[in-house]
């Protein structure tokens, strides 16, 4: 599922960084009185503080422009507070980017660019595949922005993969898991946050990457309480939607889940697709020709030794295997 996630985080980690980096555009006025426009791509200029001069005629700056997905970038509303979100979301490690999410939120309780700043502890969590506070910095993205898909999804996600058979809270991790895969789906289309000029084709990738995730989340909640149906029909899903990366872990899945229901050619033809996405993901590269050895066996197509294990559920690959997009 980490590849998936990259494809989503190229395109997402984007707006943040260019809200963190770019200065104001400075107010070039074409007539007196008349606003003008923030450079494209570039936040609007904060607004007047009490205590300062307002802005002259004719450099007070437009609304930002509609991002691809609809949705306005967030938008700092005093210059004090912008500087301290540009502080912010520099950090480069999980905890500094926590703790600097946390002092900006107690700060600026009303800010709406807290969001931004969870998300991308979020991501840093993640990549250093730290489960739980990925969840914890994904539940504080939503108490801000509660219909926020990569947050949905990326909580989804964890939870679906890391509750186990012995936790105290399972059901309700995976209630929760489902809520948001489902409610991801829902607002995926409205509420994706991306750059202004982000190609569109670009934006579809993102939103596809989002929904494959959603689907794969729901398929292995599923597969967790042994309805194999079910997870069936979200893991095929999650596949068949047009990827520039294909998901080997979700393959894998819907292989196990097809096998479980005796579809042995599915499975086998599930398994294939997983052993031939996997070749830079070794763990489950492994699983995969361990699970199609199992199936051709059983289909009576190649002889494999009598100890191939049976089918079972595949752990989670390590996460992550690549740096996060800048």
């Amino acid at each position: 599922m980490k590849r998936v996630l990259i494809v989503v985080l190229v395109i997402i980690a984007a707006t943040a960084m260019a809200v963190a980096q770019a200065a104001p555009a400075p107010q070039k006025p074409t007539a007196p009185g008349a606003p003008t426009q923030a450079a494209p791509g570039q936040p609007a200029a904060p607004p007047a503080v009490a205590g300062q001069a307002a802005p002259a005629a004719g450099q007070v700056p437009a609304p930002p422009p509609l991002p691809a997905a609809g949705r306005p970038q967030p938008q700092a509303q005093t210059p004090e507070e912008y500087q301290a979100f540009q502080a912010a979301i520099v950090k480069t490690t999980p905890a500094d980017m926590e703790a600097a999410a946390n002092a900006f939120a107690t700060q600026f309780p009303k800010s709406e660019l807290r969001s931004l700043l969870y998300l991308r502890a979020m991501r840093e969590y993640q990549n250093a595949n730290h489960a739980e506070k990925t969840i914890e910095m994904g539940r504080k993205a939503l108490a801000v922005d509660a219909n926020n898909p990569e947050a949905l999804v990326t909580v989804a996600t964890v939870l679906s993969e890391r509750t186990r058979e012995t936790d105290l809270d399972r059901e309700e991790r995976l209630a929760e898991a489902t809520r948001d895969a489902q409610k991801a789906l829902q607002t995926v289309n409205t509420d994706l946050i991306v750059p202004p000029n982000a190609p569109p084709d670009r934006v579809e990738a993102a939103k596809n990457s989002i929904r494959a995730m959603a689907y794969a989340a729901l398929g292995t909640v599923e597969m967790t309480k042994k309805n194999f149906p079910a997870a069936e029909a979200n893991l095929k899903q999650a596949v068949q939607l047009p990827m520039p990366q294909p998901d080997p872990v979700a393959w894998l899945r819907l292989s196990v889940v097809l096998d479980q229901q005796k579809k042995y050619q599915e499975a086998l033809d599930a398994a294939n697709k997983a052993v031939q996405h996997s070749a830079d993901m070794p763990q489950a590269n492994n699983l995969a020709r361990m699970e199609r050895a199992r199936l051709q066996k059983l289909l009576g197509t190649a002889p494999v030794p009598a100890s191939t294990p049976a089918a079972t559920t595949p752990p989670t690959p390590a996460t992550p295997a690549a740096p996060p997009p800048k």
